[in-house]
C-alpha cells in the first residue's frame, strides 16, 4: 500500500483513484509521467494530465489532492494543450517525462557532434593526437 514515504519518493502506483480535497472523484492513475500524473482515459478517449505537486497524500489507495477536484479539472492538461505545448516549445517534454528529440541520433552523432559543430568530422578525417585534424589522404 502507498503511504507518505512513496510519495517522498515519486512513487504514485498505477491504477489507483485521485480524488479532490473535497472527496469527489477525479480519475484513475494511469502513469505517471516527469512532474506530471497521467490519468487514465476519460469518456472522451482522451488522457489528461495534473501536477504531481497538487498531490497531498497518498493513503488507502487513493492519490488525495491539494484542492477541491472542480479546481483541479482546470489545472489538468489535455492532450490537445499537450500538443499545443510540445509544438510551442520543445523542451517542454522534459516536465511530461519525454525525452528531447531534437539532436543527434546513434553513437557517431554523439561521439561527433551534430553537423556544423567544431567536432563534427568529414569523412575521411580522423583526431590527430595533438588535437588536430588528419586526413587518410596524402
Amino acid at each position: 500500500m502507498a503511504n507518505a514515504a512513496d510519495l517522498a519518493h515519486g512513487e504514485i502506483p498505477d491504477h489507483i483513484p485521485v480524488i479532490g480535497s473535497d472527496g469527489r472523484n477525479v480519475g484513475t492513475v494511469d502513469g505517471t509521467e516527469g512532474e506530471y500524473i497521467k490519468l487514465m482515459r476519460d469518456e472522451q478517449g482522451q488522457h489528461r494530465w495534473l501536477p504531481r505537486k497538487l498531490v497531498a497524500s497518498l493513503e488507502g489507495g487513493l492519490v488525495r489532492l491539494s484542492l477541491p477536484a472542480a479546481q483541479a479539472a482546470e489545472a489538468m492538461v489535455d492532450e490537445a494543450e499537450l500538443a499545443r505545448r510540445m509544438a510551442l516549445d520543445p523542451d517542454a517534454g522534459a516536465a511530461f517525462g519525454r525525452p528531447d528529440d531534437s539532436g543527434p541520433h546513434g553513437s557517431r552523432a554523439q561521439a561527433h557532434g551534430p553537423k556544423g559543430s567544431p567536432n563534427h568530422l568529414q569523412g575521411g578525417q580522423r583526431l590527430a593526437a595533438d588535437g588536430g585534424i588528419n586526413t587518410h589522404r596524402k
